[in-house]
Formats: structure tokens, sequence, C-alpha cells
């Protein structure tokens, strides 16, 4: 019993096992222990990401992102390394003899579906919102583009459009389908891409470039507004000659690796 407590409260302190109200984490609602056959998910409470995923009471967790977990230590040791920094998470699970490939994923399925994005979906909201979550987080991300950057230091500008880019996306959560938000993510991603190349990194700076072209080229079909198609075709036409100007045959650009996710058949 004193085991049990002991790596029960381990958990809580890793954040694993967190309300769904609070940002959430791939592993959030989820409860598990160290038993002989490995470790054993003993509690997935109900509406989190694990949950979604098809994890259930019972099943034995082989792998994570293809990392064998056969103690707490290894699930601790992975799982502090991916808090907060991935969207999804793979999994390899055993229930009742027959192993399974699970997905995990927290990011916002209409804004990747629109824009084919994979950020965290919002999970936070101030008590008492009289707005809607849509006009609460688009507000909040077009102050923060429009906070003066002339004196800021390198770090503060990226910090300032990295938080306008999660408000916004937030927004586009609600309402992916909003072009006028959507300018603004790609308008930010492509600031993002100036400033580091101006900082001389171009590694980070192409791949808020193809950002902010990923952005642009989802307008396709979405608007025939004048307006907004000279918007795009100027923007695009700029970012195409900053990527000219880039030597990027000689830069290595990470890309996300891609995962088919597989849901268990219930």
């Amino acid at each position: 019993m004193r085991l049990y407590i002991i790596i029960f409260m381990t958990i809580i302190s890793l954040g694993v096992f967190t309300s769904p109200c609070l940002s959430q984490g791939v592993f959030s609602g989820l409860i598990i222990s160290e038993k002989k056959d490995g470790i054993k998910i003993i509690e997935v409470q109900s509406g989190s990401p694990g949950f979604d995923a098809g994890l259930r009471k019972g099943d034995i967790v082989l792998e994570i992102d293809g990392k064998q977990t056969k103690k707490l230590g290894d699930y601790v040791k992975i799982s502090r390394k991916l808090r907060g920094k991935n969207v999804e998470v793979s999994l390899v699970i055993l229930r009742k003899g027959v192993s399974y490939d699970v997905t995990i994923m927290i990011y916002s399925v209409p804004v990747y579906q629109h824009w084919k994005e994979k950020v965290t979906k919002p999970t936070e909201l101030p008590r008492g919102l009289t707005n809607t979550p849509y006009v609460y987080w688009v507000g909040k991300g077009f102050r923060a583009l429009q906070k003066p950057n002339d004196k800021l230091s390198f770090d503060a500008k990226v910090a300032n459009y990295n938080q306008a880019l999660k408000f916004l996306l937030n927004a586009l959560h609600y309402r992916p389908e909003s072009i006028d938000t959507a300018l603004k993510v790609a308008k930010a991603y492509n600031e993002l891409g100036k400033l580091y190349v101006m900082k001389g990194d171009m590694k980070e700076g192409v791949i808020n470039y193809r950002k902010s072209v990923k952005f642009y080229a989802g307008f396709h079909g979405k608007t025939e507004d004048e307006d907004h198609l000279s918007v795009i075709l100027a923007n695009l036409q700029e970012i195409e000659k900053s990527l000219s100007d880039i030597e990027s045959d000689n830069i290595e650009i990470s890309t996300e690796p891609q995962r088919k996710n597989l849901r268990i058949q219930q």
C-alpha cells in the first residue's frame, strides 16, 4: 500500500494526472503503476487525451515513441522529456495479449483540418468570461501584435510574436474558417522568419517562412475577396524572394515526423 501511494504521488507531482480544465499534456488524466508485467494503466480519466485515444484501465504500456518502458523510471524519464513539447505521442500497448499502436494527441483538430498546423488546443479560459472564446483569444492576439517592437530586444520580439501566435491559433480553434485571423497567423510567421534571418539564424528563419507559406497556400478556395487575395499574393512573393536569397541547400531543416493516428477498435 505504501509503495502504491508513493508511486501515485510521484505521478501527481509530474503533472501526469491533471484536471482537464487546466493546460493538458499528452499524459494528462492517466494514472499508472509499476507491475510485474510492466507499466500498467490503473485509471484513465474520461475526456482526457489518453481516453480519447482509446486507452483503458488495465492496458500495459510497452513503448513510448519507440522507447521501451519496462519500469516506472523509464516512463517518468520519457514523460519529462515530452512534457510541454509534444502535441502527440505514439504508444505500443498490450491489451489481453494483443499489441496495439496508439497515438495520443492534444492538438486542435479544427486548426489541423483547415490549416494543416498541429498546435495545442486551448483548454484555459478565465472565469466569468462574457465574450465568446473566439472573441477573447482573437482580441488578445491582435493586441499582442499591436505592441511596439522597435525598442525591444531580439528575444523580446520573438517572444511577443510567439505569444500572439498562441492566442491567434487558440482563436482559430473556435473559428477555423476565419480568414482575417488566419492572415494574422501567416503574417506573424512571416515576421518571425524575417527576425531570425536578420539575426543570422537561417534555419529557424526558413522554418517560420515555410509555416507562413503553408497558411497562405491554405487560403486556396477559402476566399475570393480581392483585398485578401492581393495581400496573400504580395506576401507569398515577398517570402519567395527571401527564400531565394538564402542558401537553403546548405541548411538542414528539421521536419515534424509524420505519424499515422491509429485508434483502438472498441
